[in-house]
């Protein structure tokens, strides 16, 4: 336990980092946005290209981990969803962001740095297959179960079409996609190009790791702490545990790839959950917080989870 917290501990250092430079104002009211847009646009993209770039296609697409993660994701979304509307009685806006805050991970943020930390660079192709199903169904059926909210009719149609035109617009699905393509058709960028993509890249897991720092300082927020517990708790606990037993005996997955999807899961809450719950006037602070504390809390499970999955740092 302890080699392995010695690996991960300097990550979430790194976001405590940001946290503390936000919490003792270093840092403009507008930074947040700024070093999203650095990380999202640039550092993440480059990282993400390169890495594509240079894999073998057929290691980068592997679909089915792809539909196990899917499965996992949808079948977590739906759970968690249906208790909460049901059984709380609550909106179906807040139901929907509720279920995906306890299926859907901070990988891009954190997962590029952890993962490769524990088990190499050889798990990225199973992570990036995860982070795309993540984009492609799990993020776009909570979207489309939030936007039910209120319609009738014909009314699903439109959000559809927002929700694909807004994953379409990710930098992140177009880097893989764009590498992808220079790796099948053998291409390579010229030299200073690819040391720019290089130099960018190296960036995106300190800024990405200090940006989640930052975000995370959010003052005056309001939320049950129980209803916040029981989110973290599904999401650090629940949730890998849940992909492990549909990557194992749904789709037999050979043991990197449990363990890869299995940390993945493990991972805090994703940011982008509250921004989504923020637009559509759902309960932004129970998301808020709840990313807060599993971030927090993290630090011990994610540890605690390789070690019950007997991972230890590579190297």
């Amino acid at each position: 336990m302890l080699a392995i917290l010695n690996v991960t501990a300097p990550f979430f250092v790194l976001i405590l980092c940001g946290f503390l430079a936000a919490r003792f104002r270093l840092l403009p009211e507008n930074a947040v946005p700024a070093l999203n847009t650095f990380v999202l646009w640039f550092a993440l993209p480059c990282m993400l290209f390169r890495f594509a770039a240079q894999t073998p296609f057929g290691e980068l697409v592997k679909p089915e981990v792809f539909l196990a993660y899917t499965t996992a994701g949808l079948a977590m979304l739906a759970m968690v969803a249906a208790v909460v509307r049901i059984a709380g009685g609550e909106r179906l806006a807040d139901a929907a962001f509720t279920g995906l805050a306890a299926s859907w991970s901070n990988w891009g943020y954190m997962g590029f740095a952890l993962i490769p930390a524990m088990l190499g660079e050889a798990a990225l192709p199973t992570l990036i297959s995860a982070g795309m199903a993540d984009l492609f169904v799990v993020v776009s059926a909570a979207l489309a179960l939030a936007s039910l909210e209120g319609r009738r009719g014909g009314g699903l149609a439109p959000a559809l079409v927002g929700i694909v035109v807004r994953v379409a617009k990710n930098p992140m699905i177009w880097a893989v996609v764009l590498g992808a393509g220079f790796t099948g058709f053998e291409l390579a960028l010229w030299r200073p190009a690819d040391e720019v993509a290089r130099l960018l890249g190296d960036s995106a897991v300190p800024v990405a790791l200090f940006t989640i720092g930052v975000s995370l300082y959010r003052p005056g927020t309001r939320a049950s702490r129980n209803q916040v517990l029981a989110i973290s708790a599904l999401k650090l606990v629940a949730h890998p545990y849940l992909v492990a037993v549909v990557a194992i005996y749904l789709f037999h997955l050979p043991t990197l790839d449990v363990r890869t999807l299995a940390l993945a899961a493990a991972l805090p809450v994703g940011g982008s959950v509250y921004l989504f719950a923020e637009r559509a006037g759902a309960n932004a602070d129970r998301i808020a917080a709840s990313i807060l504390v599993s971030t927090a809390l993290a630090f011990f499970s994610f540890a605690a989870l390789c070690w019950a999955f007997g991972v230890t740092p590579v190297g």
